[in-house]
């Protein structure tokens, strides 16, 4: 029982800041469900509930996605998602995770500065594919898309609803990419199912209370949460790596 109410608990507080920000709803849920779970279990449980979740987000900000943007990511996703596996099977992952960090590092050093915050990617299909397949790398060898992601939304200077839209979109196709291969690798159990779905009333309640704060949000303080959501990717990444 104690392990449903946590499941439910962290998925709840996860899809607050998720429905507000379109981003970092299993950032937060992960370490909460690992009281209770083992990280791989807590993956899978997590995998599950992506699936739904971001499907509830895409609804919600349906009126505001572009599928043009959308698409360059998903297509760019399946190329760079087939990289990082075979990456991943000659580097160690600490190499990886620290690459990704400096990359965080970089991007969030490049913001304190006034000018170089203003630059902007142009409005371009290879963009869009590059992003993608830079989330599907990172995705496939360290389980962290929402970092570039975040980077190429901050970088097109999106307002909050497009934004959100668009994330919200992504995440749909990269959840379900991820579920379909983890359930034809034979990975899923009655129980983690059972657990999935405790936590699935605690996401949708946490998102849709997210969606109301997220209606809120001034483009500059979506911003400030976005670099803050890096930030702490950024050292998660770290710790991770050194440890």
């Amino acid at each position: 029982m104690l392990a449903y109410v946590v499941v439910a608990l962290g998925w709840m507080c996860g899809g607050i800041v998720g429905g507000a920000t379109g981003i970092g709803t299993a950032m937060i849920a992960m370490p909460i469900l690992t009281l209770v779970l083992s990280p791989s279990d807590a993956v899978l449980v997590s995998s599950l509930l992506a699936v739904v979740s971001s499907t509830h987000l895409a609804w919600a900000y349906r009126r505001f996605a572009v599928w043009a943007d959308v698409w360059p990511l998903v297509t760019g996703m399946l190329p760079g998602s087939l990289l990082g596996v075979m990456v991943l099977k000659v580097a160690p992952v600490y190499v990886l995770e620290l690459m990704i960090c400096v990359m965080l590092a970089c991007f969030l050093l490049m913001q304190c500065s006034s000018r170089l915050s203003r630059f902007s990617l142009p409005d371009a299909p290879p963009f869009g594919l590059g992003a993608g397949a830079v989330c599907g790398f990172v995705q496939s060898s360290v389980v962290m898309s929402g970092a570039p992601l975040g980077i190429y939304v901050l970088l097109r200077h999106w307002d909050p609803d497009r934004a959100r839209g668009a994330m919200s979109l992504f995440y749909v196709c990269a959840a379900m990419c991820a579920m379909l291969l983890q359930a034809a690798s034979g990975l899923y159990s009655a129980s983690l199912v059972k657990l999935a779905l405790a936590g699935l009333a605690g996401s949708l309640a946490g998102q849709t209370l997210g969606v109301f704060l997220g209606r809120h949000l001034g483009s500059e303080t979506f911003r400030r949460i976005l670099l803050v959501f890096l930030a702490v990717a950024a050292a998660v990444l770290f710790c991770r790596a050194v440890s």
